[in-house]
């Protein structure tokens, strides 16, 4: 729906989001309220300002999650892709919390930034709060499950089957409750 370009703004550096003239929808601004919303609980790149054709933007930098994973090497590996997970994870806990569904995490690829050891989830333009939230369970499905980087992810963490987290999925997408996500992390062996 949009393209993304790299924009100097009073003498600062910015992403600039431009709405392509075949997009289906007719403005920048319910994304430029969505990801407000969720810069206000500290989640995404923040956006500054919108206009109907552009939304101005935080340049994120960085590589995708699965690269940024696989590259990490050496002592204490475990433990840093066990922070960058919980890191992440909580960022999908806070959407969920107010009640603002991403929409498209189901490929993380595309939405997670990692500049540094910090995930950013990017891109609102799907996102919604008018369906139940379930950024959570999307993300902890594509990181253990069905992404890429399942395989590496369920080694790293010790997890041999899919049943207890399915379960601890299952039991969060019944009733997001602080136990219940508490309880799917420990599932995850991200707490311990």
């Amino acid at each position: 729906m949009s393209v993304v370009v790299r924009g100097v703004i009073e003498g600062r550096v910015h992403a600039l989001k431009i709405r392509r003239a075949d997009a289906n929808r007719e403005s920048m601004l319910e994304e430029y309220r969505l990801t407000q919303m969720a810069n206000r609980i500290g989640v995404g790149a923040y956006a500054f300002a919108v206009s109907s054709d552009f939304m101005v933007m935080q340049l994120i930098e960085g590589e995708d999650l699965e690269d940024h994973l696989r590259s990490i090497k050496g002592v204490g590996t475990r433990g840093r892709v066990r922070e960058i997970l919980h890191l992440l994870l909580n960022q999908c806990r806070k959407l969920d919390l107010v009640d603002l569904d991403h929409g498209q995490l189901s490929d993380l690829r595309k939405h997670v930034i990692m500049a540094g050891d910090m995930p950013y989830i990017i891109d609102f333009e799907s996102a919604s709060q008018n369906r139940p939230p379930k950024n959570v369970t999307t993300a902890a499905q594509y990181l253990l499950i069905g992404g890429r980087c399942a395989p590496y992810v369920k080694r790293l963490l010790g997890i041999k089957s899919h049943e207890p987290v399915l379960e601890a999925l299952k039991r969060y997408k019944k009733d997001r409750s602080d136990e219940n996500y508490a309880r799917l992390l420990k599932t995850l062996g991200i707490l311990i």
